[in-house]
This record gives structure tokens, C-alpha cells and sequence, in this order.
């Protein structure tokens, strides 16, 4: 996406959106007044399973739970999905072993009883019109063929949005884990619970065929960019590291293709230039919860179907591809603009990290370091250049700074030969920030790094100290040594 613009195609998204009937106001804890239309069937709740895992999920499923406790919602929060911790995914695993090898030791007796559970699934009328695919036997005979495969998670506890439907009371039946999707058990559940709309917001996994035939209203999803651009599982981090100064919200319905379905509702958002993934992520997914709420009433009442949302341009899709440990490295070639939106896209994690020189006071050789960079701003360096200008600037080791009086350019004190091995010398201000010369003249300052974990201490977290060191104090913690950016 182009800095600044969102393309034609949410143009097009939004003029279409735009032609249909204004809505009736609604209201959560995010203000506004709360009006449900009945839901269909002679006014009985509508029943929604929510699917979503990390905190920003949780979110979503607070207000979720907010708005169906007012006296006049028209829903219910039937279930909760999330994916499992690296614990539940061993014991589960453990299971699976453990009743393969019963198959295999039990022969034709386990296979009745498999043919057994089948047959009594599909006996039901509604089980075998509107879920034929979901044969117990047939499922779990390909699930097998598949190996399994780790979780590409390493959390042991259960993930927020499990917590949050405990803490709410859920019963244990209503909190459902599994490791796919596809699970003959899972879709069993879900098609058992009868739900009328399934909701999605970060959830972590695909969902088959199977599981998108079971609501009767299909399944909405929560997507933190402007369809069709950034789809796949990092829609606002890659949005961040390309520079974009525009986003937005994307309310779809989903499909088989990854973030491919409808457009039901789609907001803008502008970008703050200093903004970081987690605020921003946050940020969209609370706009995301406004724009879901708005739009259940006449979903769950029949009045808007996936028939009546807005089709994505397959033209002009992207796709944000998953982030790696690998994204968080800054190649101080590129651009100080390049290098400030990686470390943006990266925070949280996987946090962005950079090799530097130190230099030994001993013996003068230059010692290889990596430091965890938490937050930058973009320093012009040079007449003519855009951003803002530094402060008085030392070079490492003179003690004090220079007067802010003095006209010396930081090219000035740039211009000797760096020594053997390196490409540029980094400062500091008088503000106590350090600056890293880039690829394009200008520099980034870095304003916070991240502290090295020392193991557990044992101090409270009242008095434990804090994530984070400030420019300055990494500069006094390695003596003012001087400092250079390898070749």
C-alpha cells in the first residue's frame, strides 16, 4: 500500500457500504445507545460461539459479554474457542497416541464403535442436510494421515481469552481448545451447541469447511486492515514496517479463502507516525468490536446476509505474511524511515534487535554487541532533510556536550574515517539520546533499550526494576565507550 492512500479498492468498498439504509444506534461500555432488533424465531436469543486467543481477543470478548448482558440483547455468547497452550497440546497428543494405539490393538471392536458414533450423528435430520461432510469415521481416518505438528507457540498457561471465559463462569463444556479445527470431536461440539453466528477475532487457525457450514448465519471476523490489502495473520505489523499512514477495520464474512470473504463493514484509520503495533493493534480491534456490535442485531436477525456484503478485489490483494525472529533485525543500511518502521512493526515481539561494535578500553579492539531496541524517532541530519533537528551532540567517550551555541554539524563530526571493519561511528546528545547513522544520511535515535534479563530476583513488581534502559543509561552502563555500526 502506498503511503498515505488506500487505493481504489476501499474506495469502492466504502461507496458500496455507503448505499445502504442507515443503521439504528447501538451501545457497549464504548458509549451510544443500545437498540437490538428482535432476532428471528420468535424472539429467542440468538447463540454465537466466539473464537480468538491473545489479549486483544479478550477485548473483543469482554465487550462481547458486556453488550449480552444488557436486558434487551438479542444474543448469547453460547461458547468459547481459543487455541491451546504447548501443555494442553501434549496431553492432548498424549490422548491421540494412546487411542491410535487402542485402534490398532482393538481392531473390528473400536471400529464399530466408531461406525456407531457416526451413524448416530448423522441420524439427525439437520446434522446430515446442513453438516455432511462431518463423518466421525471419515474425519478421523484422515486426520491420521496427517502427522502432527508442534504448536508454533511455547505459552504453558491457557491463553487470555480462555482465562477471561473462566473467569466469567463458562462451564468447562463451553470452553473448547482443540489443536485443529478439523477434530471430528471439536465440530461435533460446535454443530451440537446449534449456533446461530460464529465470531472471530485473532483467533490463530483456519477453519475448515466443516465448522463455516454449522452457524446459521455464518461466521464474522474481526481483520485489523483494509481489505483486500494485508491479509494472513499480520495485517497490522506488516502495515507498519511498509510506512503506511492509512489503515483501517475490516468487518467480514469469513470464507474458505484466507480474508478473503465479503466486506459486511470497513472503517478507516490513520496511522500516528510514531505509533507502535501493540497500541495500534489494540486500538483497531476496539474500533473492530464498535463495528461488530453495530452490525449483530440485523445479522442475527436475517436482515443482512453474507448475500448482502461487499466482494473483496482479488486484483488488489495482498498478503501479510507471518513475523519471524528474523524481521526484528535493523540493517542500518537502509533508510533512519526504514529502520524507525521496523522497529515500530516489530514491538512486543518479536522485538527488534541490532548488532553494534563497543569499543575495549584496554585493549582498543572493537567487541561485537546486540542490543533490544524499544523505541525510536528519526533524526534529519543534513540542510534539506525532513524531520526534526537533533540537540547538541558528543561524540563517545568526551565528557559533557557540546553548547548548543556551537555550529559544528553532526556531518562535521561524522567525516573521519571510521576505523577498519565499520561503517560509521554512533552519538549521543545532550538529551541522552544515541543516534545511528543510516544508509540514506540520515540517523535514528534510539530512545529506549531493553534491559537484560537477569532471572527471577524475587523483588515485587513495585520494586523490581523496569523493562527498559533509556539511551543514556546504556551509554553510562558501558562506560561512554565509543560505539560503531559494523560494515
Amino acid at each position: 500500500m502506498a503511503k498515505g492512500a488506500t487505493g481504489m479498492s476501499q474506495l469502492a468498498v466504502a461507496f458500496a457500504l455507503a448505499r445502504r439504509k442507515p443503521q439504528r444506534p447501538f451501545s457497549s461500555s464504548l458509549g451510544g445507545v443500545l437498540t437490538f432488533s428482535t432476532c428471528a424465531g420468535g424472539g429467542e436469543r440468538g447463540r454465537i460461539v466466539f473464537l480468538g486467543t491473545p489479549q486483544v481477543a479478550a477485548l473483543v470478548l469482554q465487550e462481547l459479554l458486556q453488550a449480552a448482558a444488557a436486558p434487551d440483547s438479542n444474543f448469547e455468547v453460547a461458547a468459547v474457542v481459543s487455541r491451546p497452550s504447548g501443555r494442553q497440546w501434549l496431553e492432548q497428543e498424549r490422548e491421540r497416541q494412546a487411542s491410535a494405539a487402542t485402534v490398532t490393538a482393538g481392531g473390528a471392536a473400536t471400529g464399530t464403535s466408531t461406525a456407531g458414533t457416526s451413524s448416530a450423528v448423522n441420524s439427525d435430520p439437520k446434522f446430515s442436510t446442513q453438516m455432511p461432510l462431518l463423518d466421525a469415521h471419515i474425519l478421523q481416518q484422515q486426520n491420521q494421515k496427517q502427522h502432527p505438528r508442534l504448536p508454533n507457540w511455547s505459552r504453558h498457561g491457557p491463553s487470555a481469552v480462555e482465562q477471561l471465559a473462566r473467569s466469567r463462569g463458562f462451564a468447562a463444556d463451553g470452553i473448547l481448545c482443540p489443536v485443529s479445527a478439523k477434530e471430528p470431536d471439536f465440530l461435533e461440539a460446535i454443530w451440537r451447541l446449534k449456533p446461530d453466528l460464529a465470531v472471530t477475532a485473532a483467533y490463530g487457525g483456519m477453519l475448515p469447511q466443516a465448522f463455516l457450514d454449522i452457524p446459521k448465519y455464518g461466521t464474522l471476523n474481526i481483520h485489523p486492515s483494509l481489505l483486500p490489502r494485508y491479509r494472513g495473520p499480520a495485517p497490522v505489523t506488516r502495515a507498519l514496517q511498509d510506512g503506511c499512514s492509512v489503515s483501517g477495520v475490516s468487518l467480514v464474512f469469513t470464507v474458505l479463502q484466507c480474508d478473503a470473504g465479503p466486506i459486511l463493514e470497513q472503517t478507516q484509520v490513520p496511522i500516528d507516525p510514531d505509533i507502535q503495533a501493540p497500541e495500534l493493534t489494540e486500538h483497531m480491534f476496539k474500533l473492530g468490536t464498535q463495528m461488530l456490535l453495530h452490525q449483530l442485531p440485523r445479522v442475527l436477525s436475517g436482515a443482512v446476509t453474507i448475500r448482502d456484503a461487499v466482494p473483496q478485489d482479488e486484483a488488489l490483494a495482498s498478503y501479510a505474511h507471518k513475523v519471524g525472529k528474523v524481521d526484528g533485525l535493523l540493517d542500518f543500511r537502509q533508510s533512519a524511515q526504514n529502520c524507525h518502521d521496523r522497529v515500530r512493526a516489530m514491538a512486543g515481539w518479536p522485538g527488534s534487535r541490532a548488532s553494534l561494535l563497543v569499543e575495549n578500553k584496554t585493549t582498543g579492539l572493537l567487541e561485537p554487541i546486540e542490543v533490544r531496541v524499544l523505541r525510536t524517532r528519526v533524526v534529519a541530519t543534513s540542510p534539506g532533510r525532513a524531520g526534526p533537528k537533533p540537540a547538541a551532540i558528543s561524540t563517545i567517550p568526551m565528557l559533557g556536550c557540546m553548547a548548543a551555541a556551537d555550529t559544528m554539524s553532526i556531518s562535521s563530526k561524522l567525516s573521519g574515517q571510521p576505523p577498519a571493519g565499520t561503517r560509521g561511528q554512533l552519538m549521543y546528545t545532550s538529551t541522552g539520546e544515541l543516534l545511528v547513522p543510516c544508509g540514506d544520511g540520515n540517523m535514528l535515535s534510539i530512545l529506549e533499550m531493553a534491559r537484560r534479563r537477569a532471572g527471577n530476583t524475587g523483588d515485587s513488581p513495585s520494586s523490581a526494576p523496569r523493562s527498559y534502559l533509556t539511551a543514556k543509561e546504556f551509554i553510562d552502563g558501558i562506560g561512554k565507550r565509543r560505539l560503531f555500526v559494523p560494515a
